[in-house]
């Protein structure tokens, strides 16, 4: 079934896009073209390939994240800067730098 979807990636939001929906398991799918307006803004902001699997370690009671310095260069992120995190899902979380 074609449709409209919202799409999303890495932190740019490309509206409603059209796309087709799996009448079965609701499972949304680009067209060739939509998906390479995607790529090519994706490429053009220098994030293309930032994603990074990152391992948590710990420090005292706490777990510590290590940044990787391509995805802390591209978000402007320095040490001792404040961020505000909190969880969107079980298996999401959204992180803001406030300074």
């Amino acid at each position: 079934m074609v449709t409209h979807c919202p799409v999303e990636f890495f932190g740019i939001d490309f509206g409603m896009q059209k796309c087709e929906r799996c009448a079965q398991c609701g499972t949304e799918f680009l067209d060739e073209t939509t998906v390479e307006k995607i790529e090519q803004e994706v490429k053009k902001k220098n994030i293309f390939g930032l994603e990074r699997k990152v391992t948590v370690t710990k420090s005292g009671n706490s777990l510590v994240m290590r940044w990787p310095p391509e995805i802390t260069k591209f978000i402007n992120l320095h040490y001792k800067d404040t961020l505000r995190v909190f969880p969107i899902s079980k298996k999401k979380i959204e992180v803001e730098i406030l300074s």
